[in-house]
């Protein structure tokens, strides 16, 4: 079959959009969908929103390793994306799902569906590098483009907010957000994206491994009869042993710690200064990623990738700032939320690419589940456990129906992040440029 070009970039850019749209449809509503559900059980609702953190750490490497040594990362996205989309149904164990899951000995409570959540958060934390890399090995040289594509997924995160009103009128619910119809349609989602990744086809054929030779590091261990015997470590210290990559991977988990208070407190906190409909005002950042993806290559021709993480890191110290300073000023509250896509595309999008360019074309996806492991995974996860410390101190949470942010929640991480801006700024010397030709 002859190669079309754009076909495979309409697959990429479907894919994208369906593996986002299955995230985004019931995680967003599930807060509400929890408390209807098990009331009085707040520890559900954490476990739900920190099961993806650490999901993360705990498969996104073996995902990567396994697309590089042991199956395509095409047919291994499938594979997590069925499974995941299988277990995304069953969580809330209603209809038919309850009665498999009666088959299989569980019964629904809280802690069935946490379990069932965080088996299927471990399916899509090592599909979403897996993503990545397959498009970014599909684009090749064109590479550069990537946020282009990226942000179909934004699109499809947006969408899902949609989906959820469509549903309650299709399936005619009174809120499809607290019924568990949202679980089955990411569900849906999650395996359709899995089925057409198998069409995408990348530089390798299809249903082949990237099998560029990549030299097994070794050390010499001293055996009891005193020789000498060489023996392989893990391929990912082959990463680890780049220092520049290995710094990048240090302070993209460093940065992430006070990331994590966005994605947890911007929409109560909004809510507190009164500003009316704080969903819709959080949607501008969404919109904000899409224009900023959309530029984010023109960019590239000018910004190395050291310039373009700094320009991001640049935009998380100065929201903060903005949120810490606005008052109830809407227009300033507005304006750190609109900063999102600088945020969210300097420094995460430049992330996954300046890692496609630094690692040895053999480790292209152990690569990007290495990104994924420190950002998505241990800088949120450090992140959400620092947090109830913050909130300890500086939220008034003493009225009921009215939380109270005092300054110095937003004060502190804008500090954290505009040192490890001028840390990173003097210190971080690579001239790498992301229109430069891919490895490999």
């Amino acid at each position: 079959m002859s190669d079309n070009k754009f076909l495979r970039y309409a697959l990429a850019a479907a894919v994208m959009f369906l593996t986002l749209f299955a995230w985004g449809v019931y995680f967003v509503p599930m807060g509400r969908y929890l408390s209807q559900a098990f009331p009085g059980d707040p520890n559900v609702t954490g476990f739900a929103y920190g099961a993806g953190p650490l999901a993360a750490m705990i498969s996104a490497l073996l995902a990567g390793w396994l697309a590089d040594k042991a199956i395509s990362a095409r047919l291994l996205f499938f594979v997590l994306a069925v499974v995941g989309g299988v277990l995304l149904w069953l969580v809330p164990m209603d209809g038919y799902s309850e009665v498999l899951c009666s088959y299989l000995g569980l019964t629904k409570s809280a802690s069935t569906f946490s379990v069932l959540l965080f088996c299927h958060a471990l399916c899509y934390f090592a599909a979403l590098p897996l993503l990545n890399a397959i498009v970014l090995q599909t684009l090749d040289k064109d590479s550069q483009f990537f946020p282009w594509f990226r942000s179909s997924g934004t699109v499809g995160w947006i969408a899902s907010g949609y989906a959820v009103g469509l549903a309650t009128k299709l399936f005619v619910l009174k809120d499809a957000g607290l019924d568990p119809v949202v679980f089955k349609i990411g569900a849906v989602a999650f395996a359709a994206a899995g089925l057409l990744a198998l069409f995408i086809r990348t530089q390798a054929p299809a249903g082949q491994v990237d099998k560029t030779e990549v030299p097994p590091p070794v050390v010499s261990v001293r055996m009891a009869d005193g020789s000498v015997e060489q023996r392989s470590i893990p391929q990912v210290f082959i990463l680890l042993s780049d220092l520049k990559f290995l710094v990048f991977l240090v302070f993209s988990f460093l940065f992430c710690i006070p990331l994590a208070l966005y994605f947890t407190y911007a929409n109560t906190f909004i809510a507190s200064r009164g500003v009316a409909h704080p969903e819709a005002v959080m949607t501008i950042g969404q919109y904000s990623e899409i224009v900023f993806l959309l530029l984010l290559p023109f960019a590239f021709n000018y910004l190395t990738a050291k310039r373009a993480l700094l320009v991001g890191m640049a935009c998380w110290a100065l929201r903060y700032a903005i949120f810490a300073k606005s008052g109830n000023t809407e227009w300033m509250l507005i304006t750190g939320v609109a900063l999102h896509g600088l945020c969210y595309d300097f420094f995460f999008v430049t992330g996954m690419q300046y890692a496609d360019r630094r690692a040895p074309a053999g480790l292209r996806n152990l690569a990007q589940s290495a990104v994924s492991w420190v950002t998505l995974g241990l800088g949120l996860w450090a992140g959400n456990m620092i947090a109830p410390l913050l909130d300890s101190r500086f939220i008034d949470r003493s009225n009921s129906t009215q939380i109270v942010f005092k300054d110095e929640f937003w004060l502190y991480p804008s500090a954290f992040a505009a040192v490890l801006l001028v840390v990173f700024a003097l210190f971080y010397h690579d001239d790498t440029r992301l229109t430069d030709k891919a490895n490999g």
